[in-house]
């Protein structure tokens, strides 16, 4: 995310132990970035609750990044004299005068983290957390914490039960946090920590990483669950940059089986009229959700149905691994010159893993998705195919758990899963990792470029 803002005009504008500012191009936004924040989500509940008091910053944008990460954008604020903050500070406190609101909002959302979240410290009085508004308000932000010294201090003393309280998906950066103002972390005891804790994720019992992966949220296209326990090698061409490149410069795109929106939902700007298809309804109201909020049209089609744009409307159609790619579909919508560009799933991916439930795959299976057929298909619809990379891609599940969730995840490799259902096969593989190590599959991907004739 600070690479896309930086690629954008976006410039450094503060830094702290936890995270990063950076300003937008006119000066009127600001953008905090930290890679790990379990208390992120309440303070941009405070913010949006708060609002109507004028004495928090007014939020632009809250997303909840991959791996815990966080990113408010607001309004860009400036430093205020430590004794006229403290002042205000006190009278938060206390609850005076027009402050009251604000005051009870604070308390009711403290309490609710407090509650909810391991390691949620008291609130935080430091006189630097109040701020003036272009406007010359004073404002109260960032006032609650993480208690840093007790959850990291867990996480190196007792890393087994760290890793059942605070899962996976929402610490993959938990190493990687700014330190600008407590001094350097050093890379070896950084290492050293993630190591710890993949050892004991790996450590859990085999009941346990099963019900857990039974039981977990499968919508959307994010793979955040994953992190820690497996891993895939990314393409060579970052699709997340080539899409957010084209978007930005595109007048009318549309994204087609577009999930939960996780994917274009990172892309800082998007085409100036932003279409989106979806055909499983929890993901559409996931990217309703996600998407909405920025004017794009979220479009909850049936499978196989047409786009539902006129003849020739869009500049610019996209997908991140597409169901079944509709060529005649994807030409009719384009206008003269637009183009498509789109990341798909190539042949034989996962394979090494489905065939531990099938058994052999057939020579006509292994081909299927094959890039010289889709681009034969393409071309066939009046697209002229002006790229096709391709990437073969290692994968890597480090635990039983990560298998069964991304089978759920993905119920085309093997249709009907269920945990229940192919216990046997996953014990069997359980006892194999825990005994040889993580499980090797390879994926592969192609990127198509294609310009409508």
């Amino acid at each position: 995310m600070e690479r896309l803002l930086r690629g954008a005009g976006w410039t450094p504008c503060g830094s702290g132990d936890w995270a990063i500012a950076l300003a937008s191009p006119d000066g009127a936004l600001a953008a905090r970035i930290s890679p790990f924040d379990p208390v992120g989500p309440c303070t941009a509940r405070l913010y949006t609750e708060a609002a109507p008091t004028g004495a928090v910053p007014r939020l632009e944008r809250h997303l909840r990044l991959s791996g815990g990460a966080d990113l408010q954008v607001m309004e860009l604020l400036q430093p205020v004299d430590a004794e006229e903050a403290a002042a205000f500070l006190e009278r938060v406190h206390r609850g005076e005068g027009d402050l009251a609101p604000l005051t009870e909002i604070l308390r009711t959302v403290h309490a609710a983290a407090r509650a909810e979240l391991a390691w949620c410290g008291p609130l935080d009085t430091n006189p630097s957390n109040v701020m003036r508004g272009s406007d010359g308000r004073l404002v109260l932000i960032d006032p609650f914490y993480a208690d840093g010294p007790a959850l990291y201090g867990m996480a190196h003393e007792d890393p087994d039960r760290f890793v059942t309280t605070l899962p996976p998906a929402q610490r993959r950066h938990l190493t990687e946090i700014p330190l600008a103002e407590s001094g350097p972390w050093p890379e070896k005891e950084r290492e050293a920590l993630r190591t710890r804790l993949a050892a004991a994720d790996r450590a859990r019992p085999t009941e346990a990483l099963l019900a857990e992966a039974a039981s977990a949220d499968v919508d959307g296209w994010g793979f955040d669950w994953l992190v820690g326990r497996a891993t895939e090698d990314r393409p060579p061409w970052a699709f997340h940059r080539l899409l957010a490149a084209a978007v930005a410069e595109a007048p009318v795109a549309v994204d087609l089986d577009t999930g939960g929106g996780e994917v274009l939902g990172g892309c800082p700007r998007l085409a100036r009229e932003q279409h989106v298809t979806e055909s499983w309804p929890p993901n559409a109201e996931r990217a309703r959700r996600r998407l909405g909020p920025r004017g794009v049209h979220v479009h909850e089609t049936a499978f196989g149905a047409p786009i539902p744009l006129p003849n020739g409307a869009a500049d610019l159609v996209t997908s991140r691994h597409p169901v079944d790619p509709a060529w005649g579909e994807i030409a009719r919508v384009l206008a003269p010159g637009g183009e498509y560009l789109a990341q798909h799933v190539g042949p034989s991916s996962a394979f090494a893993l489905i065939e531990e439930f099938f058994g052999p795959t057939t020579a006509e299976q292994r081909r299927g998705r094959h890039p010289e057929d889709e681009a034969a298909a393409a071309e066939a619809a009046d697209l002229e195919v002006l790229e096709l990379p391709e990437a073969r891609l290692r994968m890597e599940f480090s635990d039983i758990g990560a298998i069964a969730w991304i089978l759920r995840k993905c119920p085309w490799w093997v249709p009907g899963f269920t945990v229940e259902g192919h216990r046997e096969t996953l014990l069997a593989l359980d006892r194999r990792i825990r005994a040889k190590g993580p499980f090797v599959a390879h994926s592969t991907r192609h990127l198509i470029r294609a310009r409508k004739r």
